[in-house]
């Protein structure tokens, strides 16, 4: 019994990581709904071509990056400030649930398309960063990259919670839950902006690609321009004057 207890416990566990992870992708299963699940199902297809049917497309993925960094960071920028287009989707939607839920909707999607188009740009543009070294050294040091990275990111996502990691407490302008110091928070002030960006650089360093690097850098330029024109007048009125520690969200 305490073996079988054992054994759930580890794949409860597992689909919770697992959870998290598709949650931060952009599609949150716990609130689901056909329209959500359409849009990222057509997303996956759009992202699937282009990787089988547009490779090399260089100029493609160019501007699906401009469009993505354009729509991603606009839609945050506009929504999430004290008299954002928060409250418009609080009125249209007839409540503050309802507001965020169709909020989420839309910055999953958003998620979604300025991972993949980050990704593109690495991978329609191989071979344009490394001209010597150890081919297969460079893939290790990638891979390593990416995945410490990535872990940081999911740790961090998964102590703060997924409703943080869409600034669910920007959104309805207040704090939403307790925070404890402590996961990669108790060592790194910002591991989402920060370390947890490295999967960018790791995918651009992997295929080779300075193109890949310059939009890894650009995106998170962009998103940092955001915490500090944007995020940290939030935590200064909400968090910091009331003497409660606080936590970013977001990609």
């Amino acid at each position: 019994m305490t073996t079988g207890k054992t054994i759930l416990k580890i794949l409860k566990k597992l689909w919770d990581l697992i959870v998290i992870m598709i949650s931060m992708a952009g599609y949150v299963p716990k609130n689901a709904t056909t329209i959500r699940t359409i849009a990222i199902l057509a997303s996956f297809i759009f992202s699937l071509y282009l990787g089988r049917y547009q490779p090399m497309n260089s100029s493609l993925a160019v501007a699906y990056f401009i469009i993505s960094e354009v729509f991603y960071l606009g839609f945050i920028s506009s929504v999430l400030t004290e008299n954002g287009l928060r409250h418009w989707f609080m009125k249209r939607w007839g409540g503050e649930q309802t507001g965020y839920r169709a909020y989420e909707t839309v910055l999953g999607f958003l998620f979604f398309h300025n991972g993949v188009s980050i990704g593109y740009i690495a991978s329609s543009t191989p071979e344009s960063l490394f001209q010597w070294g150890d081919k297969n050294l460079i893939l290790i040091i990638a891979a390593l990259i990416f995945i410490c990275g990535f872990a940081i990111k999911v740790w961090a996502a998964k102590v703060v919670t997924i409703s943080i990691y869409y600034w669910k407490d920007m959104f309805l302008g207040r704090k939403i839950c307790e925070f404890v110091v402590t996961g990669p928070y108790k060592y790194f002030s910002n591991p989402m902006y920060g370390i947890g960006q490295l999967p960018a650089y790791a995918t651009a360093i992997w295929y080779g690609s300075k193109y890949g690097l310059a939009a890894a850098f650009i995106n998170q330029f962009l998103i940092f321009s955001f915490y500090f024109l944007v995020e940290k007048k939030f935590i200064r009125r909400i968090y910091q004057a009331n003497n409660i520690q606080s936590v970013s969200g977001g990609k």
